[in-house]
């Protein structure tokens, strides 16, 4: 009687293995990239709210800079009075372009010069978009 598996058994199990890796780790990839675009893009976002929410409630007027490395918003008034800071895109190797990094909100809420701003997200061949109304409304375009 014979125990264990012959040295061609084994490379043939290994080959196998090895195919059905490859086959799978394009798709993998994918969903990485398409799972770290969201969230990037949900963060800026509810970064965006938190900052526009902050503005209306103190009655002033906020400056939010979407930085790769960090998202800042600022009270305009006070000097160095940074009060919402978060780590940017980049921390999941997401890349952001955008028309206009730098954008303004008054004091009851509404954008100010930030007409149709757009941000962009990619990772890979993921990408996803938010795009900023005159009325400090923020709206995200999933990729198709």
């Amino acid at each position: 009687m014979r125990r264990g598996f012959s040295l061609l058994e084994l490379a043939i199990a290994v080959v196998l293995v090895g195919l059905l890796g490859a086959l799978t780790f394009p798709r993998v990839a994918v969903q990485l990239d398409r799972m770290a675009v969201r969230r990037a893009a949900g963060e800026a976002w509810s970064f965006y709210q938190a900052a526009r929410f902050s503005a209306i409630v103190h009655g002033a007027t906020v400056r939010v800079q979407f930085r790769p490395d960090t998202l800042i918003a600022v009270f305009e008034l006070s000097p160095d009075s940074v009060f919402l800071a978060r780590p940017g895109p980049a921390a999941d190797g997401v890349e952001l372009l955008g028309t206009k990094l730098v954008t303004r909100l008054r004091a009851d809420g509404l954008g100010a010069g930030a007409a149709n701003l757009t941000l962009t997200f990619r990772r890979g061949s993921y990408q996803e978009k938010l795009t900023l109304s005159r009325l400090g409304r923020m709206k995200r375009w999933p990729h198709p």
